[in-house]
């Protein structure tokens, strides 16, 4: 096993071990995402990105701040601590992996694939999403191969 895969599988264990509800999964994820756009993420951008109210919002970010997943004071800027980094990293790492099977090998549109993965990363183990991830390398890269008759067949296999 590589150091890059111990390091993930290190970060999803943190995630398992802290117990976080699919909900603060999300806003974890949505901070970074935030953080990673703007370099800021406040009250009303997350509530906005989740579509959730702001007093939700607020409510999430104490139970993150008290984990302490995140740096959060009323009427400022929310930032993620280091261990909120790795934890919100690893989330959006099952994310990933989910999402490009569900898109590129098993041809699902953007949004719905997108959206699967959303439920999906909340109780995939991270064994399977390392599994995901390798089947989804090699099936692209055996798809590529033949001038795309593989592919074109691939296709139809999954649209019977």
């Amino acid at each position: 096993m590589n150091n890059s895969n111990k390091f993930n599988i290190l970060k999803v264990a943190m995630i398992e071990e802290k117990k976080l509800t699919p909900s603060l999964e999300d806003y974890l994820e949505a901070i970074l995402t935030l953080e990673k756009e703007n370099r800021v993420a406040r009250v009303k951008d997350i509530a906005e990105l989740l579509n959730v109210q702001m007093p939700s919002v607020t409510g999430a970010l104490k139970t993150l701040k008290q984990k302490n997943l995140i740096n959060y004071e009323k009427n400022s800027y929310i930032s993620l601590t280091n261990k909120g980094i790795s934890v919100a990293g690893a989330i959006q790492d099952l994310h990933s992996a989910v999402y490009l099977f569900l898109e590129k090998i098993l041809l699902l549109p953007h949004e719905e694939a997108s959206d699967q993965a959303c439920k999906i990363e909340h109780i995939i183990s991270s064994e399977t999403a390392r599994r995901l991830k390798n089947c989804t390398r090699f099936l692209l890269k055996e798809l590529s191969k033949d001038e795309g008759r593989l592919k074109s067949n691939w296709e139809k296999i999954l649209t019977r």
